[in-house]
Parts: structure tokens; C-alpha cells; sequence
């Protein structure tokens, strides 16, 4: 039998053995304060970069903005942790501070030759910190868990609710949009429609693990425009979304939210079609109506016969992806790739912008490949192995033991790490904080939650985390 917890403001470092005190003779009252400020800052971080996208990303003061003012932050709290070491010690823990190592091994030397930019490429690898530090907490005051998820159940109402008038107001504003002064060609709202696909699918699969609380047509019927609205834009994100509602469905196949959510969205699509409602999308090629979103569902698969920019896009991903393959896996860059700081776009000879601003191929893994060479993506692939073993052993484990919220509590982390990962392969996500603290935050719930599980399973026994039907 698990022991009972106190609550939060109780809990004391002091309590802890001595081999996992804090290693700073701080007050336990400030290390608490400290600690909830500092994870209601990071809660806070996650849903203004899933709602306010890059704009959001530049608040704050170049060369440091608000992500990386969150993970310095993050950092003199995960010393005051009780369990900072025993955190540290988890397998994902261990694989995830070679990588980051590896990653210093490939940026320093370019420190001198590319300055700044070496240390933005490092970032790829730089935001894994924020899952040491989100683990390191949660370890160290298990209801921080299940404060995460009720924050994130009303989360999921706001986005449902600011996502659809965001995208108007950008659709509208469109070059009129307000830049930062120290960013002019970044706007104050600035939507990447595969970004904001990857948390629709997620919400979507919340419900259908019966975690949303709401069961309003009003609901699945925001959830349905936004599917429409990001699906007729990008075909990475309606694959995002598609996986993370797979992901949920395979495990709770008897959701009526997914049956319900399936057809609305067929009556939607229809009537769209029927009415034949169509408009451009601002600074693409494509247009949002019924027949580009068909069209990037075909073109996911098949060759779409040259309409919009959907085969141009794929061809050029690809001969740059072979290009990469070429140079590392069966060229001279196999054991130390080209490193944390050119830009890889440019020194490939597939820099699409004036300006350079491109600098990593559409692709998270093969930007892992081609700037530390097979070394790197083999850590790259260990890491993101031992995370599916670690939510996959919570699952089944949790299913033993008769714990329905833990059961999908894991399985919500498996659909929103398979939207993150599928975005990440087709688009340059995982090397800027939306994506990146994102899917680093998915990892450290993910390794972190297994431990709690194990220790205090209580933290999920609250009515409001538990499984509805319907």
C-alpha cells in the first residue's frame, strides 16, 4: 500500500535522506514558494507558446528571451530539490545528459567562428534541460502531477476557445501585424498552423481518454474548426493531429467522443464542400476550403499532381534529407557531423530565403544527423526509445493494477509525443522553444510520472483525473 501524502505546503526537504538533501541550506517555506512560482511559470510558458506561437517566443530581451529566462530559472530551483540527484539518476535522465553533452562537444569549437548562432543551433539539444528540471520537481512533490494535468484540462478550454479568434485576427491583420522592435520580421501573433494542429490532436485524444471536462457540442464543435482550419493548411499537421486521435482511439476504442468527433467533422467537410467556402491563406500558396484539405490527405500519400506547393515542398525535403545521408552516414561527416553553427541550409545549397533565415532541414532527426553525425542520432534514437519504454511499462502497469487515470494519463503522453514527433519530421520545430519545450516537458512528465506511480499513485485518485465515459 502507497504511504499518503501530505499536502504541498507541508512537504519539507528535511524529510528526505540525507544522501538526497538539497545541497543549499534554504528554507523549506522559500524552497516551496520557489519551486510552485517557478512551475506555475513554466505551466504558463507551455500554453502561451502553444497559443501565441513564435510571437510569444520573442517576448523578452535578445539574447534572451523567455524560454531560456524560464529554463535559468529552472535551473537554481532543480538544486533545491530534495531528489535533484535521484532524478539525474533515471536511465532517461542519464541518456538525455550525454546528448547534451555531445551536443556542448559539437558547438564549442564553433563558438569563435559563428558566435550567437552556434549557440541557437545547440538549443536543439539545449531544451532538453526543461525535462530534468519538470522531473526533478515532480519527483521531488508528486502532486505537482496531478496539478499539472487539472491546469491542462482548463487549458484545453481556453485553446479551444482563443485559437479560432487568434487565427482570424492574423489572417486579417496580415502584413499590418505589429513586429517586436528588436525582431521587425517577427509579429506580436505569429500562427505556424502544424504547431497549433500538434495541441488540437492532443486535446482531441484528452477527450477521447475521457479527461476533457465537457461534453458540449459547443466543444467538439471549436475542436472540429480548428481541424479544418490547420488540416486544409499543412499536411503535417492534419498527420499530427490524425496520430495523436489514432494514438487515444487504439487505446479506448469505446470513446463516443471519437465517433461523435468523426462525424462532425464529416458534416463540417461536407458542408464546406456543398457551399464551396474557400480563402487564401496569408503568405502560402494554398487556400482553405474542402478541396485543399482532401488534397493534402491524397498528397500525404500520392503525388498530388503539382497543385499548390505540396510536390515541390516534398521533393525538396527529400533531396535534402539524401544529401544529409549522404554526407554523414556514407560521406566524411559520419562521426562528427558539421556541427552545432553553420547554417545547414546555406552550406547544403537549399537556403530557400534571401536573408538566410533558414538554417536546419524540415526534419528534427535528420538536423540531429547532419550537425553530429551517427553518434548523435544513435543517442538521439536511445533517448527517444527509452521514453516509449518508460510510458509504454507505465501503461501496461498501470492496467495490472486496476489504475484507469494512470493508464491514460500515459497513453495522453504517448499521443502528444507521436503529434510532436510527426510535426518535428516535417517542419523546423523541435529546434525553437515551441516545439522544443514542449516535447522535452512530455519527456520529463513521462519518466517522472513512471517514478511517481510506482511510489504515490494516489496523486491521480481525484475525481476530477479520473476516466468518464462518453
Amino acid at each position: 500500500m502507497s504511504r499518503a501524502l501530505p499536502p504541498i505546503s507541508e512537504v519539507r526537504p528535511a524529510a528526505e535522506p540525507r544522501h538526497e538533501a538539497a545541497p543549499r541550506r534554504v528554507p523549506a517555506a522559500l524552497t516551496e514558494l520557489l519551486t510552485r512560482r517557478w512551475f506555475a511559470l513554466w505551466g504558463l510558458l507551455l500554453a502561451m507558446l502553444a497559443i501565441g506561437g513564435r510571437g510569444f517566443a520573442y517576448v523578452g530581451l535578445p539574447p534572451l528571451f523567455v524560454s531560456e529566462i524560464t529554463l535559468a530559472l529552472g535551473a537554481a530551483v532543480f538544486l533545491l530539490q530534495p531528489r535533484w540527484r535521484q532524478a539525474l539518476r533515471q536511465p532517461t535522465a542519464v541518456l538525455i545528459l550525454a546528448l547534451m553533452a555531445l551536443g556542448i562537444v559539437h558547438t564549442v569549437p564553433y563558438l569563435g567562428e559563428h558566435g550567437l548562432d552556434a549557440a541557437r543551433d545547440y538549443m536543439l539539444f539545449g531544451y532538453a534541460a526543461t525535462a530534468l528540471f519538470v522531473a526533478c520537481v515532480v519527483m521531488s512533490r508528486p502532486q505537482l502531477l496531478g496539478l499539472a494535468l487539472r491546469r491542462y484540462q482548463g487549458f484545453a478550454k481556453v485553446f479551444l476557445v482563443v485559437m479560432p479568434l487568434l487565427w482570424l485576427l492574423f489572417q486579417a491583420a496580415g502584413d499590418a501585424m505589429p513586429t517586436w522592435p528588436w525582431a521587425d520580421h517577427v509579429g506580436l501573433v505569429e500562427l505556424k498552423p502544424g504547431d497549433a494542429a500538434v495541441h488540437v490532436g492532443a486535446v482531441a485524444a484528452l477527450c477521447i481518454l475521457g479527461l476533457f471536462r465537457g461534453r458540449s457540442l459547443f466543444w467538439m464543435g471549436l475542436l472540429c474548426l480548428l481541424v479544418g482550419i490547420t488540416g486544409a493548411v499543412t499536411r503535417a499537421g492534419l498527420v499530427s493531429f490524425a496520430l495523436a486521435f489514432g494514438v487515444a482511439f487504439a487505446f479506448r476504442p469505446r470513446s463516443q467522443w471519437a465517433v461523435r468527433l468523426v462525424v462532425v467533422m464529416a458534416v463540417i467537410v461536407t458542408l464546406a464542400a456543398v457551399t464551396d467556402v474557400s480563402f487564401k491563406v496569408e503568405g502560402r500558396e494554398r487556400e482553405f476550403s474542402a478541396r485543399q484539405l482532401l488534397l493534402n490527405v491524397t498528397s500525404t500519400f500520392v503525388s498530388s499532381g503539382g497543385a499548390g506547393d505540396l510536390d515541390q515542398t516534398k521533393t525538396w525535403r527529400l533531396e535534402w534529407w539524401e544529401k544529409i545521408w549522404g554526407y554523414t552516414v556514407e560521406g566524411p561527416h559520419f562521426w562528427t557531423g558539421k556541427g552545432f553553427g553553420v547554417n545547414l541550409a546555406t552550406d547544403d545549397d537549399f537556403q530557400v530565403f534571401e536573408d538566410e533565415s533558414l538554417r536546419s532541414p524540415h526534419n528534427a532527426t535528420f538536423t540531429v544527423l547532419a550537425r553530429t553525425g551517427v553518434p548523435g542520432l544513435v543517442l538521439w534514437g536511445a533517448v527517444n526509445a527509452a521514453f516509449l519504454y518508460v510510458v509504454a511499462n507505465g501503461y501496461l502497469s498501470a492496467r495490472h493494477r486496476g489504475e484507469p487515470a494512470w493508464a491514460m494519463f500515459f497513453v495522453f503522453l504517448l499521443s502528444y509525443y507521436a503529434a510532436l514527433t510527426f510535426n518535428a519530421s516535417f517542419d523546423v520545430f523541435f529546434e525553437g522553444p515551441m516545439g522544443g519545450v514542449w516535447f522535452w516537458s512530455v519527456v520529463g512528465l513521462g519518466y517522472a510520472g513512471a517514478w511517481v506511480f510506482e511510489r504515490h499513485p494516489e496523486v491521480l485518485h481525484d475525481p476530477a483525473l479520473e476516466p468518464r465515459e462518453g
